[in-house]
């Protein structure tokens, strides 16, 4: 019976065993994702460069980690490629994959790449930097050489500079001259690589065998294209020396007695043999001591060689009222050995000034201590008969160091007949009260030899004594922390403290949604405000700014015509709609993307204009051709029929996809060049124009879909009809 009993027990803790044991099997762990990098910055990389990184994706969980989907996101998604598929990783096995970044344009890039998993998304950031590509540049120094005339089977020398205008070495392969009368140049230059900026001098040398013009081209081959230079000469027999002068006779017309006029003549050697002045005198009677040759007859001694001029001045200085004259005799080796230059003149009684001012007084009304008005101005006329000569234009009166001249100096001269000089003053009190002073201008009339005009304002004590009103704490905080600003130390910045400094101020990213105060800072040469909340600005007090960033605020406006000095602009995302740069001469770079500019207004005249970026607005005109440096131009996403870059022979990057293009011209003669021209997105574009030579489907120094167009535009070497 116990053996009976102990099989059944056995029996029992045997089931037992096995319950259990089913229970562990049944239990399942699930899959766990880990990745080398959640983040990688890819560093710096060159445009059209590629790098590549690898990443390891482990399941370090139970179950099978299945991986559905890698899908690069974001803005610059399409600089960076990856080589990652599907795939079913298995417990405690690794799948590795590489993501490459091979950026297309230049800039900061940033993309994320989303990896769907059984277990949810995951995010791997990645960023980098790219840079422009180094590429070699080929500038001549002349686009002619004229050799003039040279006697048959003689010789002469001319030479040009080459210079490797980029950044990586230019390769010089070939001189070739060509054309009617190849034969009659030569050059001895030879094949040669240039480091970055080094330079080489190429002599060229005519010779001629036959008389006659003679023109030819001598072409310069590169790895950065084919340069010419046009020679051209006069082959000439018989030598001989021909003078002339540039005016003759020379009319000085009516001189003051007592004052002088002067003129500039050119005496020229259009023959082919040297010009020998051997001898020079003045003739004419009484009446020609009124004319001298500025350094004396005897600098007019001299040896002018053929189609060389020589140039000297002669005044006429008439002592008695009445016409006066007399000639300058030129001893030559030419056929007309004794040239005469013929001179006269007539001289008039002095006619007198008369001063006037175009105001009555300038009054600034109530302006806070420690600030500057807005400036007036007023005229100083000139409504005589003769030359106002303002010898000084000075502050006076007791309160005349609350008060500045703007951009005046003396002495000047006023012309006659209604002639105008602008004053421009500002007032800045240092204390509180009326304050007067007279503007006083010391001149030659002979009746108001120092005449003023009387100027006024008061001073208004601020709020809080000499402290900036600061009502943004966040702001505020900001330039208190700032030792450079706050040099006592204290919890305030006073207005002295605000004049002094001329530095740079930077509050990036500080949830400020109020600058008022920054008027005080009247010196300052650099302001940032990145990413903040700022719907307004008042920039007419700070003049001195070079540098100015608002980008990322909730700007509708902005007014920068006080604020001529800039040359950096950086205001991208905000809702401005419109903007006048048209008097800022001194830009560089204007970045205004992401806004809703319909009315934007250039300057006329910026010989540094170097990048316009524009893109994402609602632009519909744009004429940049008067932008000899630019460099850049980016418009995508506006409304712009017409794009003409014909005479920017610097641009190297072009990008105007998103517009209503109707009409582009890229033929700048830099094509070759380019780093990209993106212009797809443009359904009524039919024809894009370009460099002659140059093939926009094979680019030699850019990837070939960086040449981008519509599918229904054509290319073409001519202009489109």
């Amino acid at each position: 019976m116990r053996k009976k009993i102990n099989m059944y027990a056995s029996a029992i803790l045997f089931v037992l065993v096995s319950i259990t044991s089913c229970d562990k099997d049944e239990e399942i762990i699930p899959a766990e994702f880990s990745i080398t990098d959640i983040e990688k910055n890819f560093g710096t990389v060159e445009v059209e460069e590629t790098i590549n990184y690898s990443f390891k994706v482990t399941n370090e969980g139970g179950s099978d980690l299945e991986i559905d989907e890698f899908v690069l996101k974001g803005t610059n998604a399409a600089d960076f490629s990856t080589s990652a598929v599907p795939k079913v990783i298995k417990k405690e096995e690794s799948y590795t994959f590489e993501i490459s970044f091979a950026p297309l344009t230049e800039g900061e890039k940033e993309a994320i790449l989303e990896i769907t998993t059984n277990i949810g998304k995951k995010e791997v950031k990645v960023t980098g930097i790219a840079k422009p590509k180094p590429l070699p540049g080929v500038d001549l120094s002349e686009t002619a050489l004229v050799f003039g005339n040279v006697e048959i089977n003689q010789t002469k020398d001319a030479t040009f500079t080459i210079t490797n205008s980029g950044d990586a070495d230019l390769e010089i392969t070939g001189f070739e001259i060509k054309g009617d009368n190849a034969a009659d140049f030569s050059t001895s230059a030879t094949t040669e690589t240039l480091a970055a900026g080094e330079t080489k001098n190429i002599t060229v040398v005519f010779e001629p065998t036959n008389v006659g013009e003679k023109t030819a081209s001598l072409e310069v081959t590169t790895n950065a294209g084919v340069k010419a230079i046009a020679l051209s000469g006069k082959a000439t027999a018989t030598p001989i020396s021909v003078i002339e002068f540039s005016e003759s006779p020379v009319s000085f017309g009516n001189v003051e007695v007592g004052k002088d006029l002067s003129k500039n003549i050119t005496v020229s050697n259009t023959g082919n043999a040297d010009l020998e002045i051997t001898n020079v005198s003045i003739i004419g009677g009484s009446s020609s001591s009124s004319f001298t040759v500025i350094g004396g007859t005897s600098s007019l001694i001299r040896t002018i060689a053929p189609g060389d001029t020589y140039t000297f001045e002669v005044k006429f200085t008439p002592s008695s009222q009445g016409f006066a004259s007399g000639s300058i005799k030129f001893f030559n080796n030419s056929s007309d050995n004794e040239a005469s230059l013929p001179m006269n003149g007539t001289g008039t009684a002095p006619a007198q000034p008369a001063i006037a001012f175009s105001e009555t007084g300038l009054s600034f009304g109530d302006v806070t201590v420690g600030n500057s008005s807005n400036d007036l101005t007023f005229a100083i006329q000139n409504n005589g008969q003769g030359s106002l000569e303002v010898s000084n234009i000075r502050m006076s009166g007791l309160n005349s160091s609350d008060f500045t001249l703007v951009n005046v100096s003396a002495p000047q001269t006023i012309a006659p007949n209604g002639g105008v000089y602008e004053v421009t003053a500002r007032f800045t009190p240092q204390s509180e009260g009326q304050k007067q002073a007279m503007i006083v201008v010391e001149s030659n009339d002979p009746t108001k030899p120092s005449y003023a005009i009387m100027i006024n304002g008061t001073g208004l004590q601020a709020a809080t004594g000499t402290i900036v009103n600061i009502p943004d704490a966040n702001f505020k905080t900001a330039l208190v922390a700032d030792n450079a600003i706050n040099t006592n130390g204290d919890s305030e910045i006073q207005v002295s403290e605000a004049q002094a400094y001329s530095g740079s101020i930077r509050v990036d990213g500080l949830s400020i949604s109020d600058v008022t105060g920054i008027e005080a800072f009247v010196n300052i040469t650099e302001f940032h405000a990145m990413n903040n909340s700022l719907t307004s600005i008042d920039l007419s007090q700070n003049t001195a700014i070079t540098r100015l960033t608002l980008r990322g605020n909730n700007l509708t406006a902005l007014d920068l015509s006080a604020n001529t000095a800039l040359q950096t602009i950086l205001i991208e995302q905000n809702n401005i709609s419109s903007i006048d740069l048209s008097n800022h001469s001194s830009l560089v770079s204007f970045q205004c993307g992401g806004n809703n500019i319909s009315t934007l207004l250039l300057p006329t005249t910026a010989n540094g204009l170097r990048t316009l970026y524009l893109e994402q607005n609602k632009i519909s005109t744009l004429d940049v051709s008067m932008y000899s440096n630019l460099r850049t131009l980016v418009v995508y996403n506006n409304n712009l029929t017409s794009v003409d870059i014909s005479n920017n022979s610097k641009v190297r990057g072009l990008q105007v996809r998103g517009n209503n293009l109707t009409s582009l011209n890229v033929a700048n003669g830099n094509n070759i060049n380019f780093i990209y021209m993106v212009a797809d997105n443009n359904s009524n574009l039919t024809c894009i124009q370009h460099d002659a030579g140059f093939d926009p489907l094979n680019p030699p120094n850019t990837q070939a879909n960086q040449w981008a167009k519509p599918s229904g535009a054509s290319w073409s070497t001519v202009a489109c009809q």
